[in-house]
């Protein structure tokens, strides 16, 4: 009974080792070397992206946003105060990126709003701005978070996106990414060992079938032993007389 308790305790951390496994392989796939987390969206058209502050100042560190273009057509990000970019959007047509998913590497997102936006470029509160034919890139440092960042054309029209990326870059992530894959695999390994040392050996296994055979069959190399009679004596001829 001890010994199946033992199975099933060592059984359970195997398993508990090859799933810390996975998760780190998981995690180290995506993040590589170098820690790189990115997350990607395909927003719908017609309509300008808001990237909220809860998005960009999710990690103390900078992040990089990049749009790309279905057709190589302009686009244009500018970075703001969050009041600022608020006022200046208004109630246009906009999809709002709120948040991220790590399941699918994916951004999550929302619509609101309808009609048009002013021409944005021309506005003075933008603190940076970026733009490009085909994609641009902008990188939020932090340093004067909270932070929004709107994705459009200059003139204020929403841009014919075909894929909206937000990567952060931190190498401690990957370290840890493969603690996690090194400790489930120290797990994993101390688990299998400890089941191996407890598989019954072949002595074990062979022992009753042994005494079995011991007790229900002769020892067919050994010759019987002749069985010896006692003759009745004769008597001489001279001494019946």
């Amino acid at each position: 009974m001890a010994s199946s308790s033992k199975r099933a305790a060592l059984g359970a951390l195997t398993l508990a080792g090859l799933v810390l496994a996975g998760i780190g392989l998981w995690f180290t796939s995506h993040l590589g070397l170098s820690g790189s987390a990115s997350f990607s969206a395909s927003p719908k058209s017609g309509r300008l992206v808001v990237l909220d502050p809860s998005v960009l100042g999710r990690v103390d560190s900078p992040v990089s946003i990049t749009a790309r273009t279905t057709d190589g057509s302009e686009v244009w990000l500018g970075r703001a105060a969050p009041s600022d970019a608020a006022a200046l959007v208004g109630k246009a047509a906009t999809t709002s990126v709120t948040g991220v998913s790590v399941s699918d590497w994916s951004l999550t997102t929302s619509q609101t709003g309808a009609g048009t936006a002013p021409a944005l470029a021309q506005a003075d509160l933008w603190r940076q701005q970026a733009n490009g034919k085909g994609n641009a890139t902008l990188t939020v440092e932090q340093d004067d978070a909270p932070e929004t960042v709107v994705v459009a054309t200059a003139s204020g029209k929403p841009a014919d996106l075909a894929e909206l990326t937000v990567e952060w870059q931190r190498q401690a992530w990957s370290l840890e990414a493969l603690g996690v894959l090194l400790l489930g695999l120290l797990v994993a390994a101390a688990g299998a060992l400890g089941l191996w040392r407890l598989r019954p050996t072949a002595a074990e296994a062979g022992q009753p079938g042994q005494d079995h055979g011991q007790h229900s069959a002769p020892d067919q190399g050994q010759e019987p032993r002749p069985v010896h009679t006692s003759s009745p004596t004769t008597v001489p001829e001279e001494d019946r007389s």
